[in-house]
């Protein structure tokens, strides 16, 4: 169990700037807090031992405990002028295509929160229409049919005060012959009720504690408040667009606004909202016809916003303290470092900190693959992932991080699950506390060994680059986004993380450019650049993903969801977009398996002169047949070149794995017949292969193409002929004599 829960508003700092630290601490009086710099984050007894660096900063402290609370599940909310107010008998409707009937109460529209309307649907999944007073429901009118999973339907709730009668209508947009999910019911409520108009909630509703509550799984488009009771056909027409009602009080049209949290009201009043916790947005709706993929082509195609219980963006945490950075801070990784006297509790809030305006670069940048952390954070995958035990080939590690995400829920999604009603997680935050971006984390799928993913197998890399005594900065992949190559300005090698999955349009442009200006890349990792993500301008720290069509991926987002809501751009592989990894990097992802990693054998290439310097006092043909990650350097994610992708012709391939277990298989995309002899031991295909290549401007990229290859730095202390092949090519690589 994690006592102590934390995150900060940003991931990327200058020195001097301020850092906002925002705690939950449960089981404590108080908690103190440090600044650590975070050089070595593996706690293998085997590995090069774990190593963090105090930093004198006056953060103060000790700090009181409290615990803060997160709040998932998305909804939308209008807030009226003072005294709006809607006189007489009135009408509420709205188009649902519900993913989770029967399991719950769940509120579609909200009207006031004391006293007030509901329309909805109950826990049996039949349309109702409520009255409430005093937080008290005093009457309702149901139908006596479920509404069908997945399936459009008009809801219509009436509220008629001069008789006190509720009325709900419940109009399939498709029937079936045999079929009964239609019903209209009546009711009158026990007594009148003054309705509170300040407030109208879409998805939820308000809870006694006075918070959203009964949240809607599923799809709500079109959803308006009209004076009086129009016949059930006309309000039908009127959702549909196919005719438009006169004595329209608000019109909510989810089609404006679709790259971000804000939606219109076409209505008279302006009664314009606002989306909480990101419900998926840019998705199919009632019009949608197949005549389009595109969102902005035709807007009024996707005029839909599908809602979650579980839904999260920012949870909205109180500020414990605020501190600021040295001004003389050395670019790195850095974390503050939370405790209290219970020595078990402890937690690190990681950031990067980049190089302060005007100074003097290092030669060499590392580049936190930042968004695919986020991609994947608090992750689930192996607990809830029964394949995940047979993809590892072991018996699944549990460390205490992942008992704690279990037992709550609450700390969000990343983009490998699923939601509760079983559609894909298109977003991930890190605007809530991130448990897996920290050192000392163990993983799942990291391999027999030290078993570490993410940020804590990029340590490796951070050690080697203290082992050598190489000077080094420290960029995020928000900063390429907000930069792009400008960013690395000045930098004469970029190093990558060991899975830079998950890739913007303005980052992989970056890369391009400053290899296009003569930049020297080092890819040291496996499935780097495999999937496109999107930021949003307005929303800060999350991302996006649309896994269309192929890929390695656990879900896809639906047909005709395939565009990114923030950009409107393609979702998807970048290889399927046309911007193959290999055109940069000179590899792409061919497999994966996390079992046993195998060694790299020389290649002919290897003899040539131009590679000459990579192989430096590196005697014998086999490169890394030992690690951390499954006890070789090619492993767990692998790479190949492949010159029909987009690897440059004169790349050299210097070194080759050979061999994998059968637990390693063919990506989808390129397994076009599924046989049995796309495995690891059937197939030449599943290889990582080493690559180097020089660039018309004098430039060059060196690339792994294996998650592994930074566990087998760290091995044996980092003395060993991996540490020294990297070693190789960041000293010729950092030398600014063209290629």
């Amino acid at each position: 169990m994690l006592k102590i829960t934390a995150y900060s508003s940003r991931i990327s700092y200058r020195p001097g700037d301020e850092v906002d630290v925002k705690v939950s601490a449960v089981g404590m009086k108080s908690f103190s807090a440090a600044l650590k710099r975070i050089v070595q984050g593996d706690i293998n007894p085997d590995g090069p031992g774990y190593r963090e660096d105090a930093v004198p900063c006056d953060i103060g402290g000790p700090f009181t405990a409290r615990e803060q609370k997160i709040l998932t599940g998305s909804y939308g909310r209008v807030q009226t002028s003072a005294g709006f107010a809607v006189a007489g008998s009135v009408t509420v409707a709205a188009l649902i295509w519900p993913t989770l009937p029967g399991v719950a109460r769940q509120a579609i529209v909200s009207v006031g929160s004391e006293s007030g309307l509901r329309l909805g649907l109950d826990e049996k999944g039949r349309a109702t229409f409520e009255a409430v007073s005093g937080g008290r429901r005093v009457g309702h009118a149901t139908t006596t049919a479920a509404c069908r999973m997945k399936a459009w339907y008009a809801i219509i709730g009436t509220f008629r005060p001069e008789t006190s009668e509720l009325e709900i209508e419940q109009v399939p947009l498709q029937r079936f012959r045999g079929i009964e999910d239609s019903g209209c019911a009546k009711a009158t409520i026990s007594e009148s009720i003054d309705v509170d108009w300040s407030e109208i909630l879409f998805a939820a509703e308000r809870g006694s504690d006075g918070a959203p509550a009964s949240f809607y799984n599923g799809k709500i488009e079109a959803p308006f408040i009209c004076s009086g009771q129009p016949g059930p056909d006309d309000v039908t027409d009127h959702l549909k667009g196919a005719k438009k009602l006169e004595a329209v009080i608000a019109d909510w049209d989810f089609s404006h606004d679709i790259a971000h949290d804000t939606f219109a009201d076409c209505g008279p009043h302006s009664l314009c909202g606002k989306l909480f916790n990101l419900p998926h947005r840019a998705v199919s709706g009632f019009a949608w016809d197949g005549s389009t993929y595109r969102w902005d082509e035709r807007p009024e195609h996707y005029g839909a916003v599908h809602f979650h219980d579980d839904d999260l963006y920012d949870a909205m945490w109180e500020n414990d303290f605020t501190f600021r950075l040295p001004e003389g801070l050395k670019s790195g990784v850095y974390a503050v470092h939370l405790t209290s006297d219970d020595e078990a509790s402890e937690y690190y809030v990681v950031f990067g900190v980049k190089a302060a305006k005007n100074a003097k670069k290092s030669p060499v940048v590392f580049v936190m693959p930042t968004a695919s952390y986020i991609a994947y954070a608090n992750h689930r995958l192996g607990l809830d992932v029964s394949e995940t035990e047979i993809g590892a080939g072991q018996l699944l590690q549990i460390d205490k991080h992942h008992s704690f995400l279990q037992e709550n829920p609450q700390y969000g999604l990343s983009l490998y699950e699923v939601h509760s009603d079983g559609s894909g997680v298109f977003y991930s935050s890190r605007l809530r506390p991130v448990v897996d971006i920290q050192p000392k984390v163990q993983g799942f799928i990291g391999g027999l060994g030290s078993n570490i993913w993410q940020f804590n197998a990029d340590t490796h890399i951070l050690g080697f680059f203290e082992d050598r005594g190489l000077d080094y900065d420290v960029l995020t992949d928000e900063d390429l986004e907000a930069d792009g190559v400008e960013a690395l300005a000045d930098y004469q090698v970029l190093v990558t993380g060991s899975h830079p999955e998950y890739t913007s349009t303005r980052m992989l442009d970056a890369y391009r450019d400053y290899s296009e200006r003569g930049g020297r890349i080092m890819y040291l990792g496996g499935n780097g650049f495999y999937w496109r993500i999107t930021y949003n301008s307005k929303l800060p720290g999350v991302i996006e993903c649309r896994r269309s069509e192929s890929g390695i991926r656990g879900w896809e987002p639906g047909t005709g969801n395939y565009y990114h809501q923030f950009t409107g751009e393609l979702g998807g592989l970048w290889r399927r977009i046309g911007r193959a990894p290999q055109q940069v990097f000179g590899v792409g992802m061919t497999a994966q398996g996390f079992d046993l990693s195998s060694p790299y054998v020389k290649t002919d290439h290897a003899k040539d002169p131009r590679a000459a310097f990579i192989f430096e006092g590196v005697a014998g043909d086999v490169i890394g047949d030992f690690g951390l990650n499954g006890g070789a350097a090619a492993g767990n994610e692998i790479d190949r070149a492949d010159f029909a992708l987009g690897t440059p012709p004169n790349a050299l391939i210097v070194a080759s794995s050979r061999v994998h277990t059968d637990i390693y298989l063919m990506t989808p995309e390129d397994l076009l017949d599924p046989t049995p002899t796309w495995s690891g031991t059937q197939s030449d295909l599943i290889r990582s292969d080493m690559t180097f290549f020089e660039t018309s401007t004098g430039g060059a990229v060196f690339s792994t193409g294996s998650i592994a290859w930074a566990a087998s730095m760290a091995w044996n202390k980092y003395d060993n002929e991996v540490a020294r092949i990297t070693e190789n090519v960041v000293r010729r690589f950092s030398n600014p004599a063209k290629f």
